[in-house]
């Protein structure tokens, strides 16, 4: 009993797809129960289940859970709750619920497989690419940053730093970034456009700034340079240049398509 109890919670989910092809296996009114949908709910029971169910008596309890949910629904179908306004009206909500998972669900995969495509073709980046791109700009550098939401604020931190207080110290206590003050290490073009030909020409241990940013005002100190071992950089290489070409791509997309901020609030 307490398997069949088990058996009956876990296929208790009403599905709609007993008219399935495949051999008919028991009949329950007008709806049939086929092999197919049998040998798809037996898939959704735990191995040790299964186990039970490949024996003859087991097989014959399955089924007559799966009858048992069949005349469940043909009742309810038939009852005074499937013509009740409540029910309709959950249903239209699911329904609109559907719709809208649906749309997205169309975007996202429109997206990811033309992004796939993409990288197949335009945004193709070569072993010589690769290497070259390498060549040039071989370090990563290691920084910590202190990010202000205003200039004014800027100044007055970058101040403190000048007469000798701690970097780290000061970030966490100003920074609207405090639990990143310290950054991964970076190859040159995985780091924000207006700070990174700074951060590659300070020397190690030096802070500079204020520069302005989408995000706000940052103070940047160099840890450290080194340059990235070749095997693992060009992988990281190849995503750079993956992205720069994917950037000049959309930004040449954007001139046929205008882009207007309407809401002040976020100019």
């Amino acid at each position: 009993m307490k398997r069949l109890l088990a058996l009956l919670g876990a296929v208790l989910v009403i599905s709609a797809c007993s008219g399935q092809d495949g051999k008919v296996i028991a009949k329950v009114g007008p709806e049939k129960i086929t092999e197919t949908y049998l040998q798809e709910k037996f898939a959704e029971i735990s191995p040790a289940a299964q186990e039970y169910l490949a024996s003859k008596p087991g097989r014959r309890q399955f089924l007559d859970v799966l009858i048992h949910e069949r005349l469940m629904l043909l009742a309810a179908r038939k009852s005074r709750v499937a013509a009740g306004d409540d029910y309709k009206g959950r249903v239209r909500q699911k329904e609109e619920e559907m719709k809208d998972t649906l749309a997205a669900y169309k975007d996202f995969m429109l997206t990811r497989m033309w992004i796939d495509d993409m990288r197949e073709n335009e945004l193709k980046v070569t072993g010589e690419e690769a290497q070259e791109y390498y060549q040039k700009h071989p370090y990563k550098v290691t920084l910590a940053h202190i990010l202000l939401p205003s200039y004014e604020e800027a100044e007055k931190v970058m101040k403190k730093l000048k007469s000798g207080s701690d970097f780290d110290r000061t970030a966490r206590e100003y920074s609207m970034d405090k639990e990143t003050v310290r950054l991964p290490p970076v190859m040159y073009g995985e780091f924000m456009p207006e700070l990174e030909d700074m951060a590659f020409k300070m020397k190690t241990g030096e802070t500079q700034g204020i520069v302005k940013t989408a995000m706000g005002f940052h103070i940047i100190k160099k840890l450290g340079q080194d340059k990235a071992e070749q095997a693992q950089a060009l992988e990281r290489v190849r995503k750079i240049l993956e992205k720069k070409k994917f950037d000049a791509y959309l930004a040449k997309f954007q001139e046929k398509n205008k882009v207007e901020v309407i809401d002040e609030n976020y100019k």
